[in-house]
């Protein structure tokens, strides 16, 4: 069966969570405290203001060919890239490890492990081997859930709840094995079916601060 561009899975939620796989309001005592307005760049993508630990989520349905996503966050021939594909324009790590090459360097940051290089500007040039390295480094580094028993919590029941209805997951604690650079990074994922086909490309951005 041929690839057809963009005719694969569809993101249906990409963001981030707390470190407690939370959305928003997940205790009794916000309760009454308003759902903050989203915001968005001059090109419309979402803001998120994070601190130092958090959640990327991603979520995601069949696209216009009807096949749901693939959930291999390991390479897959031919081309040997993740179903989850995954960047960041700036890179992820501490110290020397920051931007490592080394493909799904595990290991905490006190054991110099966390590494991921950045892509910038964004691409998913199929050509090239840093950026096929570079989502593998990624996308390793993430779990794949059900819509049955999915990572985040989004409201005070206390039960773990989809953010989207995706029928797939993928969530990573990026700050407890990586650390994003102070400032603006701007994430870009694509999701992939069982027959190699990709579907459009979310971004998001992401304000880290202290």
């Amino acid at each position: 069966m041929p690839t057809l561009p963009d005719q694969g899975p569809k993101v249906v939620f990409f963001g981030v969570a707390d470190n407690g796989y939370c959305l928003f309001c997940c205790s009794d005592g916000c309760i009454k405290t308003p759902t903050p307005t989203p915001a968005f760049d001059d090109l419309g993508r979402r803001v998120f203001e994070v601190g130092p630990q958090f959640v990327i989520v991603v979520e995601g349905v069949a696209g216009v060919n009807g096949n749901n996503p693939a959930t291999s966050l390991q390479p897959v021939p031919p081309d040997d890239r993740p179903d989850l594909q995954i960047e960041n324009t700036e890179d992820v790590g501490i110290g020397p490890t920051k931007g490592s090459t080394k493909v799904c360097d595990l290991g905490s940051i006190l054991d110099g492990g966390g590494g991921v290089p950045g892509i910038n500007p964004p691409s998913f040039d199929p050509s090239s081997q840093f950026i096929t390295d570079a989502l593998n480094d990624f996308a390793c580094r993430f779990e794949v859930f059900s819509p049955g028993a999915p990572c985040t919590f989004v409201d005070n029941t206390g039960e773990p709840k989809l953010v989207a209805g995706g029928t797939v997951q993928f969530c990573d604690g990026v700050a407890f094995n990586a650390q994003f650079p102070l400032g603006l990074s701007i994430l870009s994922v694509k999701l992939r079916d069982g027959f190699g086909n990709t579907g459009p490309a979310a971004q998001i951005v992401l304000h880290v601060s202290q």
